[in-house]
């Protein structure tokens, strides 16, 4: 766990089975857009699938994990709704 005093606090960390640190990066935080649009997920559809047809690249899904916080993707419960934002919204957001 990240200590709440330290720099990394707004970051996402992942683990490995065995504990590993796998990496870091800067938690992705959208306030919601006028241009959301909303998914309810499908049996056997994962994440991946979902960002290619919103967002037009499966490369995406982490987007979709971090405004919705899901910590394990490989968990995707059918019937979750998912908030997905624009491009345009995730692009502006990516640049600064």
């Amino acid at each position: 766990m990240i200590d709440s005093m330290s720099r990394y606090q707004l970051s996402v960390l992942r683990r490995g089975k065995n504990g590993d640190t796998l990496g870091l990066r800067p938690l992705l935080q959208l306030a919601p857009q006028p241009d959301d649009r909303f998914h309810t997920v499908a049996a056997n559809e994962r994440i991946d699938q979902i960002a290619a047809n919103y967002l037009g690249n499966a490369k995406w899904w982490w987007v979709i994990c971090d405004i919705n916080d899901i910590f394990y993707p490989l968990e995707l419960q059918t019937g979750t709704v998912l908030r997905i934002p624009s491009t345009s919204t995730i692009n502006m957001a990516l640049e600064h």
